[in-house]
């Protein structure tokens, strides 16, 4: 069942979309335990992209609805999930402020155990900040067509427009842009290391950016604890579809293959 919610946000000075998928009111429904608490997977966009484009372009709600995960659909403009110099604080909105209140009205569970990040592109960069910089709140981090880039020191990624985007201090090591440092803080965090998933097309535009974080992460000893997978694509939905497939397959979800186990339940000759 899909929601399309328009709710009010401080952070954002204003209302903003969301789309919720909660897997109630399937065939399995009798399988659903009253005041059960269901996995999230928090979903990011790139950039020019909006809140509606994985649940419209990608098979994630299906695959929620088979395996019985909840998602969340967020809208973070060009913002790359930053706090911005105009106020619109992205990174806080989805990290703080929209978790609390979907919880407060829906059954998504708060274990970190229980949650997950992905995106593309600048949803990408977006689920290394929040993965890396927050061990305590994500289990699994999926990252497709993006590297994630070195933000801080890769002057290549630089855009005209970030200048609307970062406020003077906001690229600096330490902070959550570090997404390479806070990358090498993970073994130490305290935390079992999350699930990381990284994915880009061989004729992306981004492919570089992944070279160079692979190359980085083997560098520095940490190359065991990302699955690094690139294959033929560029940057569109026809590969994102499939890395989406390929991650939740990583995921460490309670209820996976639940829909065919009901189905198997009351079609035994179809086994």
């Amino acid at each position: 069942m899909s929601f399309h919610l328009l709710h009010f946000t401080k952070n954002l000075n204003g209302y903003v979309d969301v789309n919720l998928y909660l897997p109630v009111g399937t065939e399995y429904e009798d399988m659903v335990e009253p005041g059960e608490k269901f996995q999230t997977l928090w979903i990011l966009h790139g950039g020019a992209g909006n809140f509606m484009e994985w649940p419209q372009y990608s098979a994630i709600e299906k695959l929620a609805m088979l395996n019985k995960f909840a998602v969340v659909s967020v809208d973070g403009d060009n913002s790359m999930y930053n706090d911005m110099p105009n106020g619109d604080n992205y990174y806080t909105y989805i990290l703080e402020e929209l978790p609390a209140f979907l919880r407060k009205h829906f059954p998504l569970s708060d274990k970190r155990e229980d949650n997950f990040i992905a995106g593309l592109s600048m949803g990408g960069f977006g689920a290394a900040k929040f993965g890396f910089a927050n061990p305590d709140k994500f289990s699994a981090i999926g990252i497709f067509s993006c590297g994630p880039a070195d933000l801080l020191h890769d002057e290549s990624v630089y855009m005209p427009s970030w200048k609307y985007v970062f406020k003077e201090g906001d690229l600096e090591p330490g902070t959550p842009n570090d997404m390479w440092g806070n990358f090498l803080k993970l073994k130490d965090s305290g935390y079992p290391m999350p699930i990381i998933y990284d994915a880009c097309g061989k004729q992306d535009f981004t492919h570089a950016w992944f070279e160079n974080f692979k190359a980085f992460a083997e560098e520095n000893g940490m190359s065991e604890y990302v699955k690094f997978e690139d294959w033929d694509g560029v940057h569109n939905w026809i590969f994102w579809d499939e890395a989406i497939h390929k991650f939740v397959d990583m995921l460490p979800l309670k209820d996976r293959g639940i829909w065919r186990k009901w189905y198997n339940e009351r079609h035994p000759e179809a086994r």
